[in-house]
């Protein structure tokens, strides 16, 4: 019976789905205000990234009780890390920002990684195996997928394309490679089920909202992460993401 009130609590209604929807709006034009801010400041900061995410996110109603990332260069090599100090040219800028709504109480969810002015070649090998990753694992998404299997094929590609994992099991900042989950589900808390992982066995269902998000982290040069979020329909997905994707402002 427990498990059957839990499996049921996942699926998302329409008007639920609308909810995270216009939380998704201003998670979008947060984060153009933050690019925005990023190709236009002689001397970018981290500091005030988060200051303009707070401002346009109570303009639309919103908060972010999790916080958020803008994190530069080296300091991006941890996922969680929320970013301080200058945003250089020419390294990673690792952007996830994550509210909640203060009059529905859904959360929404969306990483983008940039670089101000000309990517290093390995920066560019990083975001374009990670962009494929991605878009590998979203054509992955439909009812009765098992998650570890989303998992397990992304994990592939990046050892396909000599992006290795070492120091799983210990704290990020240590970690490099590939060193999370794929994805979870998304609805009045910003980590719910599904959890999408290596050990993760369960299987994925019509009304789930998820997240889709690798990324690669070494400490030599920093990270990337992409991430949209998806509602798993009756016959696959549909993306509930429409911000653009792009390296290089």
């Amino acid at each position: 019976m427990q498990n059957t009130t839990k499996i049921m609590s996942r699926k998302k209604t329409q008007k639920q789905v609308a909810f995270i929807l216009e939380t998704q709006h201003a998670t979008e034009v947060a984060m153009q205000a933050v690019i925005d801010y990023l190709q236009l400041a002689a001397t970018p900061t981290s500091e005030e990234a988060h200051a303009i995410i707070n401002r346009v996110l109570t303009e639309h109603g919103c908060e972010s009780p999790e916080g958020y990332v803008v994190a530069g260069g080296k300091e991006s090599c941890e996922p969680h890390e929320i970013g301080s100090g200058i945003l250089k040219d020419h390294e990673p800028i690792v952007i996830d920002i994550f509210p909640r709504s203060k009059f529905t109480g859904y959360f929404a969810d969306m990483t983008r990684t940039v670089c101000i002015g000309a990517a290093p070649a390995r920066l560019k090998k990083m975001y374009n195996t990670v962009l494929d990753a991605q878009e590998l694992a979203i054509a992955m998404v439909a009812p009765g997928v098992v998650c570890s299997d989303i998992q397990n094929a992304v994990e592939k590609l990046f050892i396909k394309r000599g992006f290795e994992t070492s120091g799983k099991g210990k704290e990020f900042a240590y970690a490099e490679g590939f060193v999370h989950g794929i994805g979870h589900g998304v609805g009045t808390t910003i980590h719910e089920e599904p959890r999408i992982g290596t050990d993760t066995m369960g299987i994925l269902e019509e009304g789930d909202v998820i997240t889709i998000e690798p990324g690669l982290y070494y400490k030599d040069i920093g990270g990337v992460r992409l991430e949209d979020m998806l509602l798993v329909t009756s016959d696959g997905h549909k993306k509930l993401t429409n911000f653009p994707k792009k390296l290089e402002i």
